[in-house]
């Protein structure tokens, strides 16, 4: 019953996973040509990384922590200023043999976008449960790659939820071309694109698995970086797009360790953090049918110690079609009531 719950919630959040996009206006010009009066239908197949690696220095240990990804299939629908993405992991797609040497983990996420004008809003919620120790040869001379199983930790949790403020400093430039396509770039161009982003973490290991973890962090980062899209072909439906972004934010740190006197005590931290942030996106945009891919990573870098280092990065790759048509009249007649 319990396993059968926790697939049933599992299921529900997946359902929950979505996207809203609001503007107070369809953007087009000489540079950019709207959608969003189309519905554009789209399936997908893409897979999210997470990675959490510590390292000392000064004893040369070594954590490279990861949960066991699975591959993730999408249908999403989008008209006017609202979309919803509905998504699930299919067996075809992930061997019950990974889980045998990586273990399983729980990975369950919910992102909320917002258009406004040239600002972009970003809400976001992360929550992983079961992560393997990628590095096990370095605790077992006798550990085979493919063969042995990986040491893991089923029971280290990882919470995470924040957002992010962008601006696109250039107005020709379409960023829903790259992440909703629901706009086409028809002559090339780029933008500088400031961003603020703010999250709150709790990671922790409550059994002490190997190695123990119990902490919370507030990040907030400032960055700021340039993205162009390059447009090409005949009619302009071939597009690559490359963005890099770099900046700096602080890290608010707390856990608990115990005193000499065996006492749980509060230890505060505030750290420096360097991000890094990059964008590939290639594909077909025409009136009707679009098709393409999108890899995103990034990633927090900061000094816990100054022997020790620690690493967080994610990364996201997307494969997707879709195809774009007229709404029907009575869809149309009620979003034009709407007014927005």
């Amino acid at each position: 019953m319990a396993l059968i719950v926790k697939r049933m919630n599992r299921i529900v959040l997946l359902l929950l996973v979505m996207f809203v996009t609001v503007t107070s206006s369809a953007q087009e010009n000489n540079y950019i040509q709207d959608f969003s009066h189309k519905v554009n239908a789209k399936i997908g197949i893409d897979t999210k990384g997470f990675s959490y690696k510590v390292a000392n220095s000064a004893t040369g240990e070594k954590f490279d922590l990861k949960p066991n990804e699975s591959v993730r299939m999408t249908a999403s629908v989008q008209y006017r200023f609202i979309g919803v993405t509905v998504g699930f992991s299919p067996n075809f797609l992930n061997s019950n043999e990974d889980e045998v040497l990586k273990g399983e983990s729980d990975i369950n996420s919910i992102q909320l976008r917002l258009f406004v004008k040239r600002f972009i809003q970003e809400f976001e919620y992360n929550r992983i449960q079961g992560f393997y120790i990628e590095n096990s040869a370095d605790f077992d001379p006798n550990w085979v790659q493919n063969k042995d199983p990986y040491f893991q930790l089923k029971n280290l949790n990882l919470k995470r939820y924040g957002g992010k403020t962008s601006f696109v400093w250039n107005e020709n430039f379409s960023f829903k071309a790259l992440l909703m396509q629901n706009q086409k770039q028809i002559k090339s161009t780029g933008s500088f694109v400031p961003s603020l982003s703010y999250y709150y973490s709790e990671l922790n290991n409550p059994t002490n698995e190997f190695v123990s973890f119990d902490e919370s962090t507030f990040d907030l980062n400032g960055t700021a970086g340039y993205i162009h899209n390059f447009v090409f072909g005949k009619n302009h439906d071939f597009f690559a797009s490359l963005g890099l972004s770099s900046g700096f934010g602080l890290k608010f740190a707390k856990n608990f360790k115990e005193n000499d006197a065996g006492e749980l005590q509060e230890n505060k931290q505030t750290y420096t953090n360097f991000i890094f942030d990059g964008r590939l996106n290639l594909g077909y945009n025409s009136d009707k049918i679009f098709t393409g891919m999108q890899f995103n990573v990034s990633g927090v870098s900061y000094n816990k110690t100054p022997e020790t280092n620690v690493a967080d990065s994610n990364t996201y790759f997307q494969l997707y079609f879709g195809y774009r048509f007229g709404a029907p009249k009575v869809i149309e007649n009620f979003f034009n009531k709407i007014k927005i």
